[in-house]
């Protein structure tokens, strides 16, 4: 079994959503010399899970995509408590809840209501759990990558414009793309776009979603 100081497990509502933090998670890593990231196998239950370590310290990083929370609250429950909790009993635990709220009143906001609010009394009810944190995006995580519309509008190689019209960053973005000539993708497929914005850009910009406290709990020595 991976011998690590802490763990910090996310819990995604989607695969672009994973793949962003996940490209988060990579620009940390390269702001702390001497630190690394490396990928790892879990082998009991074959999940694949980071290690962060500089040498001295290390942080395991587990991951799990709900899709659409309704009726997953007590498998993110179940997998926190089974894949991270009683997996590794010789650790405490940040968990990162990273979702969209569907609310569209504001641009980007810390706001959790709803399912993600019962799996997140349903997670601290598991023991070795540190701290739970919302990164809640008010619409689409399309509105944090739109935060950088001068990175968006570079990728697609077109002049750096407003941002088009529309509530959802989804639409926006799919706009955008269409006025590009080209289709916008999700998941996996988003990740050209996602590793080439302005990673400070975002964190500049989307100032209501608490990026510090990932490089805190993923990169920080621990107590």
């Amino acid at each position: 079994m991976i011998e690590c100081d802490r763990g910090v497990a996310f819990i995604f509502e989607g695969a672009t959503e994973r793949v962003f933090y996940y490209a988060m998670l990579e620009y940390f890593c390269t702001k702390h010399e001497g630190v690394c990231m490396r990928e790892e196998i879990d082998e009991i239950t074959g999940d694949r899970q980071w290690v962060i370590t500089d040498g001295i310290q290390s942080t395991l990083i587990k991951a799990y995509t709900v899709g659409t929370v309704i009726a997953h609250v007590q498998a993110g429950a179940n997998w926190v408590r089974n894949h991270c909790a009683a997996r590794y009993k010789q650790i405490d635990w940040t968990v990162f809840l990273c979702y969209d709220t569907d609310a569209y009143k504001y641009d980007v906001s810390q706001f959790h209501e709803g399912d993600w609010k019962y799996l997140r009394k349903a997670i601290e009810r598991n023991a070795r759990m540190k701290t739970i944190i919302d990164l809640a995006a008010c619409a689409d995580i399309e509105d944090i990558m739109l935060s950088d519309i001068e990175g968006v509008c570079t990728y697609l190689g077109v002049p750096i414009q407003a941002l088009p019209e529309g509530k959802k960053g989804k639409t926006r973005m799919k706009k955008l793309f269409r006025e590009a000539k080209q289709t916008y993708h999700e998941g996996e497929r988003a990740k050209p776009l996602i590793e080439v914005l302005d990673k400070d850009r975002i964190i500049c910009r989307v100032t209501s979603i608490p990026f510090a406290r990932i490089e805190d709990e993923c990169f920080g020595k621990s107590s």
